[in-house]
Order: structure tokens, then C-alpha cells, then sequence
């Protein structure tokens, strides 16, 4: 059991507050991993797991106030464990779903990856999920895009961990999120071709292009530029990643002189009619 401590929170700064937990008790987390963030009146601190294993209880609640050194909670070091003491029950559906997974995990060797929403910049405390470019039950690539999210500053984009399988989608579009939170997991390794096949809705594996014929995918950003400036997408050449068009793309073609339509040639000017010939008369003189 590895105790999880709060830090040294710097000169002349005698304690903070437990700003935000990103794991609940009962969850795996790996070393070095990010559990909670706590505030003081000067910085912001990270506190990471001090060993593989898993989080097995949280001594200081959100909202409490607590000095360097003190216990934060404790992390049970190797594998699953018994469930976590006075664990909330709202809990349950995660721990039932880890269960879940394990028969799986066992017999195909497969391991199941979280996807969480990265840190999204410095005072951004929530952004908003756009379209998930993969569907649950299709293959992934390792760094292969999966969804973009989107925020008042900037647009992040969440890529696979892993190759593997897409198994499940826990936010979907439109949906709010904060850093850390899981919006999905990726089954990984040998066994990840095994996975469950998606429901039929949503059989075969969700292309760029399989929603418009050849329209192009567009963020939530791309696509309030392309609707409010009238543009087609199929016109802008896109600088990301396998010819995504990012937002950038999307001003700078919002930007562009609009070539103006080439004037019709004017009509040749009428061939002048030839003069009548005098005709000459005949007789004597």
C-alpha cells in the first residue's frame, strides 16, 4: 500500500486545497499517472500515482484543505483488489465494467486502454466533444486521430494510444468534458480482433468521407467557418493530418480574394456591306 502525499507546496506557502480528484476509489492507475490537482494561493500542483496498481482510497475530498505531507489517499500497489472501502456506489457501473473485461483481457491477452481528455491549456477547465471519426467495434492505428475537442481557446485532438479495437465510446458528440475524464477505451493486443463487432446501425468502419459521398470531414470549429463565411469544403485544401482541414485552412480560404467572374468577350463588330458597283452602259458615241 503506497501512500499518496501532498507535495511541498513551495516557500512560504503553508497549505492548498484538493481541487480536483480525475480518479475515483476503486479505478487502476498506473505510476505517474495524474489523480488530483491541488490549488494554493500562488501555483497550481499535480499529484501522480506513486505506483502501478489500484486507487484505493481517497482521504481528502475535493474542497478540503490540507498541508505538506499529509495523506491524500492510497494506492494498492500490483493488480485488482477487493473493492474499495466505502467506495460510492454511483461507482459500480465502472468497477462492473472492469470486471467485465477481464475474462477477455485473459484470454486473448488484451489489454484495455483509457482515452482521456488531455489537459486543454492553461485556465480551461472543460471543452466539448465533436465527432468521433471511428465508431465503437472499428480498428484503430496507434496515434491515429479518433475525435476533436473543442474548446473556447483551442481544438485538441485525441489520438489511439494503441492498435487495437475501439471498444467503447463514454462521450459523445457534443458532450462536455473535463481534462482527465475517460471519453472511451481502446481493447489493445492480441486479442483486441476479437472484440465484439458493433451493432449493425453501425457495421463497417466509419470513414472520413462515408457521411457526405466525397465531403470531407469538418471539426465543430472548421465547421462554424465553412457555415458562416459560405464556403465549400470541397474547394479548401486541407494541412492536417491525411488532408484534414483545420481551422486554420478554413480562415485562410474565408480570407482569399474570390477570383471574379471572367466578362463575356464582346461580340466582333458587323463586316461593313461592300458599295454597289457602278455598272457600265453600252452604245455608240
Amino acid at each position: 500500500m503506497a501512500d499518496i502525499l501532498t507535495p511541498t507546496l513551495g516557500e512560504s506557502v503553508s497549505e492548498a486545497t484538493v481541487a480536483k480528484w480525475t480518479k475515483k476509489a476503486g479505478d487502476a492507475v498506473k505510476k505517474d499517472e495524474l489523480l488530483v490537482e491541488l490549488e494554493t494561493d500562488k501555483v497550481s500542483l499535480e499529484v501522480v500515482a506513486p505506483a502501478d496498481g489500484v486507487l484505493a482510497e481517497i482521504t481528502a475530498g475535493e474542497g478540503d484543505t490540507v498541508t505538506a505531507g499529509a495523506v491524500l489517499g492510497k494506492v494498492t500497489e500490483g493488480g485488482a483488489v477487493a473493492p474499495a472501502k466505502d467506495a460510492p456506489a454511483k461507482d459500480a457501473p465502472k468497477a462492473e465494467a472492469k470486471a467485465e473485461a477481464k475474462p477477455a483481457k485473459a484470454a486473448g491477452k488484451t489489454e484495455t486502454i483509457d482515452l482521456t481528455t488531455p489537459t486543454m491549456g492553461e485556465s480551461v477547465a472543460e471543452g466539448t466533444m465533436g465527432a468521433w471519426l471511428k465508431k465503437a467495434g472499428d480498428a484503430v492505428k496507434k496515434d491515429e486521430v479518433l475525435v476533436e475537442i473543442e474548446t473556447d481557446k483551442v481544438a485538441v485532438e485525441v489520438s489511439s494510444p494503441a492498435d487495437g479495437v475501439l471498444a467503447e465510446i463514454t462521450a459523445e458528440q457534443g458532450a462536455t468534458v473535463t481534462p482527465g475524464q475517460v471519453i472511451g477505451k481502446v481493447a489493445a493486443g492480441e486479442g483486441a480482433a476479437a472484440a465484439p463487432s458493433a451493432p449493425a446501425a453501425n457495421a463497417g468502419s466509419a470513414q472520413v468521407t462515408d457521411k457526405g459521398g466525397d465531403a470531407p470531414h469538418l471539426s465543430p470549429s472548421v465547421q462554424r467557418i465553412v457555415t458562416e463565411k459560405n464556403l465549400d469544403p470541397k474547394a479548401i485544401d486541407g494541412s492536417g493530418k491525411d488532408g484534414r482541414i483545420l481551422k486554420g485552412d478554413a480562415l485562410a480560404a474565408a480570407d482569399a480574394p474570390k477570383a471574379a467572374p471572367a466578362a463575356a468577350a464582346p461580340a466582333p463588330p458587323p463586316r461593313p456591306r461592300p458599295a454597289p458597283r457602278a455598272r457600265a452602259r453600252s452604245g455608240s458615241r
